[in-house]
C-alpha cells in the first residue's frame, strides 16, 4: 500500500515538473519579445523650425538709379495636423530607448546581478546571474549554485526587443553543473543529476528569465531624470 502511494506521489511530481519544464516558443533556445514604447509628445516631439525671416529685396527701376525695397511674401508651411488633433503620445525616440536600457543596467537589483555591460548606441548587452538554491530539505543532488543568462536589449524608434539566451546552470560543487538548460541531459550526466532535479533546475531558470523580462518592461516605462546622464 505504501509503495503504491509513493509511486503515485512520484508520478505526480514528475507530471508537475514536466508541465513546468522550460518551453521556448521560438524554438531556437532564446526568449524574446518586441515591446512598443510611447512617450509624451509635449516633452519629446522635436520643436518646429522657426519661420524664415522676411528680408527686403532691393530692386532697380528702369531708367532710374533709385532703388525700391520690396518684401518677399513667404507662404506659411502647411501642417499635417494642428496641435489640437495630434495624439498626446508619440513613438519613443531611439536615443531615449537606449538611455532607458542603459539606466536599467546601471540600476542595482536585489534579485539578480548584472555584469559585462556594453552599449553600442542601439543595443545594450549584459550577463545576468541568479542564485539557485533548492527549496527542499536534504536534496538528492548537490546542485546549488547560479543560473546565468545573456541579455540583449535592441532599440528602434518606438519599440525595443529583449533577447535572453545562453541560459546555463553552474553548481558551486565541482562536477555538478548542468550547463545548457535546454539540453535533455545535464552536462555532468544523469548519474549525478537525476531527472527530477534537472527538471527543477529548468523550471527555476524559466522563472528567473521571466523575472528579468518583467523587470525590464517595468523599468523601460519609467521616464528618466533630464538632469541625470545615464551614459
Amino acid at each position: 500500500m505504501k509503495k503504491s502511494v509513493l509511486a503515485i506521489i512520484f508520478l505526480t511530481i514528475n507530471l508537475i515538473l514536466a508541465a513546468q519544464e522550460t518551453k521556448n516558443p521560438q524554438g531556437d533556445n532564446t526568449i524574446k519579445e518586441v515591446v512598443t514604447l510611447e512617450v509624451e509628445r509635449a516633452k519629446y516631439a522635436p520643436k518646429p523650425a522657426p519661420a524664415p525671416k522676411v528680408e527686403p529685396v532691393a530692386t532697380e527701376q528702369k531708367g532710374k538709379k533709385k532703388k525700391k525695397a520690396e518684401q518677399i511674401v513667404v507662404e506659411p508651411p502647411v501642417e499635417e495636423a494642428t496641435p489640437d488633433t495630434l495624439p498626446s503620445t508619440m513613438p519613443a525616440p531611439l536615443a531615449e530607448i537606449v538611455k532607458r536600457a542603459q539606466a536599467w543596467y546601471n540600476l542595482k537589483n536585489t534579485k539578480f546581478e548584472k555584469s559585462n555591460g556594453t552599449n553600442t548606441g542601439s543595443n545594450v548587452n549584459c550577463t545576468l546571474a541568479f542564485v539557485f538554491k533548492q527549496k527542499v530539505l536534504n536534496p538528492e543532488n548537490d546542485v546549488d549554485g547560479k543560473i546565468t543568462m545573456d541579455l540583449t536589449i535592441e532599440a528602434k524608434e518606438g519599440k525595443y526587443r529583449y533577447i535572453i539566451k545562453n541560459i546555463k546552470h553552474k553548481a558551486n560543487k565541482p562536477g555538478m553543473s548542468g550547463g545548457d538548460i535546454y539540453a535533455k541531459v545535464p552536462e555532468c550526466g544523469s548519474m549525478k543529476v537525476n531527472d527530477i532535479t534537472w527538471k527543477h533546475i529548468k523550471s527555476e531558470s524559466a522563472a528567473f528569465a521571466k523575472l528579468a523580462a518583467d523587470d525590464i518592461k517595468l523599468r523601460m516605462k519609467e521616464e528618466l531624470d533630464a538632469n541625470k546622464d545615464e551614459w
